[in-house]
């Protein structure tokens, strides 16, 4: 049995946000041969099942959701988390606050909704790339239901000044947060033992297949740990070049064409 990581953006879904159909014809073989399929992505929970349902990977019901960088583990077999790790939301509303005093979009999540201060450019374009929807309030702790999986800071031209707040935050952060950059415009908050990386060993060692022989594919920094993890990391032509730099395998096609059909259909062979 193969054990498949994949991200989400710019890896699995093209630029349209969708699954091409033969890349679908290709996992369904590989799903088929008895292989298990793990989305692993920085999106949150909900957001990652909206995609399945839209997408129909929601027809395998054993599948597995890694969500928020690692922060969540969930299978939808057993329709419960194996992993939930969170902030507080005294530390959420810290780095929003910290964040905003430097200038910057920062955000956090309720169960449902992302929520933050103000409309500006950056919920618009975090907006774009996810559908999902905002709450805006300057009183943001009475909008979480639930303690937060993490905070994010977005810069849409401006990557020095998310260094910036990142290097600020640091010693505060020490023993209970960790942050990751899911691309050049995003700095993610989440727990420290959180991670793509952990999430995958977490995954591994469920199901009994060495880290060794696992494959993981992607195509941003926030990707670095599940590639490093496993035996048999796959960087997508269009992605970062630390990415490919890392990885043992790059794809021949970009994620608007196919990019992971050849190897599943190949794994599906084995």
């Amino acid at each position: 049995m193969h054990l498949f990581f994949t991200d989400l953006d710019g890896t699995l879904l093209n630029d349209e946000k969708l699954i091409t159909p033969k890349t679908l014809e290709a996992i369904d073989a590989y799903i088929s041969a008895g292989n298990k399929f793990i989305i692993t992505s920085g999106r949150p929970f909900n957001n990652i099942r909206e995609v399945a349902k839209r997408t129909g990977l929601d027809k395998y019901q054993d599948l597995l959701l890694i969500c928020y960088n690692g922060s969540v583990i969930y299978d939808c077999g057993q329709e419960k988390a194996l992993a939930d790790l969170r902030l507080q939301p005294e530390d959420a509303l810290h780095i929003i606050d910290t964040a905003e005093a430097m200038g910057l979009h920062c955000q956090t999540y309720s169960s449902t909704k992302v929520v933050c201060r103000r409309h500006d450019p950056e919920s618009d374009y975090y907006a774009s790339q996810t559908q999902m929807e905002y709450i805006y309030d300057s009183d943001i702790l009475p909008h979480l239901d639930e303690a937060p999986h993490k905070a994010l800071a977005i810069s849409l031209d401006d990557r020095e000044k998310l260094e910036q707040l990142k290097e600020k935050l640091t010693t505060w952060m020490e023993g209970k947060l960790t942050t990751v950059f899911s691309c050049p415009q995003y700095l993610e908050f989440v727990d420290y033992r959180s991670g793509k990386g952990n999430a995958v060993k977490f995954v591994c060692d469920l199901y009994g297949v060495p880290v060794s022989e696992a494959y993981a594919a992607g195509d941003a920094n926030n990707d670095f740990s599940m590639l490093t993890a496993v035996g048999n990391s796959i960087a997508m032509i269009n992605g970062s070049d630390e990415v490919k730099a890392i990885s043992s395998i790059v794809t021949k096609e970009d994620n608007n064409h196919d990019g992971l059909a050849e190897i599943l259909f190949r794994l599906a062979r084995e």
